[in-house]
């Protein structure tokens, strides 16, 4: 394994003189201009999802997201154009790490049954472990437009994508059969969802409570099998 290359100056690994100050110095400092910048985006887009989560997207202005970053409103706009575009930048940051965490959970070992029950618990935990985001993803994004709405939409698709993917190795190891992107895609519509019901009327802490039930269904969904197709008839000649 490649080790990581040293400073000349303190000795430490290049990657810890690199890190992101999370608060930055008052007045003159020596910090590289890419690190100042990365630092107010990355508070810009934590601020807009703690906000949107507290108040919900309508109601947060640009004031607000700047006075939780602690950062100038002429700076706001050095990094985005709108509201909007620093919303679907948060957006797509928020649901790498559940997009990430799904890819990882599908890819245990076991059978496709089991291999489902355990992604599916494990993402209802992630989601409650993470309540801003749950909001955000499930409650808000659908209130920022038509860009925000096809984003989660995309998301619900790389969801399926990865079913797709798990039941295609397990057909390829006599396990089970391919499941159609329509199929799963179905399946993770219908559970996003019954999510979304539960955090509207009873937020996120409350996911446990119908996390059993969902799993046992959506699990039922993805291993049913499917009719085959009828083999269309030919077309009778004319007389």
């Amino acid at each position: 394994m490649k080790k990581p290359t040293k400073n000349k100056q303190n000795n430490k690994p290049a990657s810890q003189t690199r890190v992101v100050p999370r608060i930055l110095p008052r007045g003159r400092h020596k910090l590289a201009p890419q690190l100042v910048a990365r630092s107010q985006r990355e508070r810009l887009l934590e601020a807009i999802t703690e906000l949107v989560a507290e108040q919900g997207y309508p109601e947060v202005t640009i004031g607000d997201i700047v006075g939780r970053a602690g950062i100038a409103k002429g700076t706001f706009y050095d990094h985005f154009t709108d509201k909007l575009q620093c919303f679907l930048a948060a957006l797509d940051l928020i649901t790498e790490p559940l997009l990430a965490s799904s890819a990882r959970l599908f890819a245990v070992s076991g059978t496709v049954r089991e291999r489902c029950e355990y992604s599916l618990r494990g993402y209802f935990e992630l989601l409650a472990s993470m309540p801003n985001t749950a909001k955000v993803f499930y409650l808000e994004a659908i209130y920022a437009g038509p860009e925000a709405v096809t984003r989660h939409h995309d998301v619900h698709l790389k969801f399926a994508r990865n079913i797709v993917t798990l039941s295609q190795e397990a057909a390829r190891k006599g396990e089970g059969r391919a499941l159609s992107e329509l199929h799963a895609l179905a399946v993770v519509g219908a559970l996003h969802q019954v999510i979304y019901g539960q955090l509207r009327q009873r937020g996120p802490d409350s996911l446990h409570e119908i996390r059993d039930e969902v799993v046992q269904l959506a699990v039922a969904f993805l291993t049913v099998r499917m009719p085959a197709k009828p083999t269309p008839e030919p077309p009778r000649a004319r007389r």
